[in-house]
């Protein structure tokens, strides 16, 4: 049956038999047999097939659904099956923020390596809301997010905190580490993460906090850019601190406080409850644990 549904789902995604053919290197006429004995099981029609063009009936669309999860579970089997035979190794698919993805991930990736070199890391890097939904469908083994998820089917556990900061010019008329007014705040030119990240969660629970109404708001996705923006004294910023430890060593930016606010961020991993966890993921959230200092 898992041949079947393999062709099956080439099939789905070529949307025609001769592509199908060769990306399972059988005949096209082989192709179209095993449709037929899919259909017959099933009894239902699961291909329409007009002007050379395949579409999946709604009952194809419910079988490749589920043939894509059942082949998934195949292939995590094997894996699980391989680590009790030859060790730990394999894919692992990691997803992250961007924030934890391009400031923290790296020495922890380097580090889990080197101690599992047979372990194969992919990662992908996207604001929180879509690692999740990632992790949610089972496209990623973990995701780290930057903002708490409440869902039913997934995990989510926090393991690290970062100190949240007001990121400024260099030349602004107050020394690093001194505290701001809200009402300073207020007048100036905020830079602001995009809607789903974790760091724009962050911002919008000060500004409510504080009641913190900026004049003037610019919405970038990318905290590079927003760092570059800031430098070049267009505006400023809510940032988490790990994230601008480069810049402020370097002096070429500075990090301040809000008077009578004090804020840190959480990062949390997250996992499917309904996906059994691989020896390989097991190990990485150790890893993360154990560079946060929590066991």
């Amino acid at each position: 049956m898992d041949r079947l549904l393999h062709v099956f789902i080439t099939v789905a995604e070529q949307k025609n038999l001769t592509r199908a053919a060769e990306k399972s290197f059988i005949t096209q006429s082989a192709v179209s047999q095993n449709i037929k004995l899919l259909e017959e099981h099933f009894n239902s029609k699961l291909l329409d097939r007009t002007n050379k063009r395949i579409q999946l009936t709604k009952s194809g669309e419910i079988l490749y659904l589920h043939a894509k999860q059942i082949m998934k579970q195949y292939s995590l089997a094997g894996r699980m099956i391989d680590e009790l035979k030859e060790g730990v190794s394999g894919p692992l698919t990691i997803g992250s923020g961007f924030t934890f993805g391009e400031y923290l991930l790296p020495t922890i990736i380097s580090a889990f390596i080197l101690q599992h070199p047979k372990i194969n890391p992919k990662i992908t890097i996207k604001n929180s809301i879509r690692i999740a939904n990632q992790v949610k469908q089972k496209q990623l083994d973990i995701g780290i997010i930057e903002r708490e998820m409440f869902d039913d089917e997934l995990l989510t556990v926090p393991f690290a905190e970062d100190d949240m900061v007001v990121i400024v010019p260099k030349d602004f008329p107050l020394d690093n580490g001194a505290e701001i007014t809200v009402s300073e705040l207020a007048d100036l030119t905020w830079i602001i993460r995009e809607s789903g990240s974790g760091t724009r969660q962050v911002t919008d629970t000060m500004f409510a906090r504080t009641q913190l109404a900026p004049k003037k708001l610019l919405e970038f996705g990318s905290t590079q850019v927003i760092k570059e923006t800031v430098k070049k004294g267009i505006g400023i910023s809510f940032m988490s601190k790990v994230s601008v430890k480069d810049e402020i060593d370097r002096g070429v930016m500075k990090a301040l406080t809000i008077d009578t606010y004090k804020d840190s961020r959480t990062f949390y991993y997250v996992t499917n409850k309904s996906q059994h966890a691989t020896k390989a993921l097991e190990l990485f959230i150790q890893q993360i644990r154990e560079t946060s200092g929590r066991r």
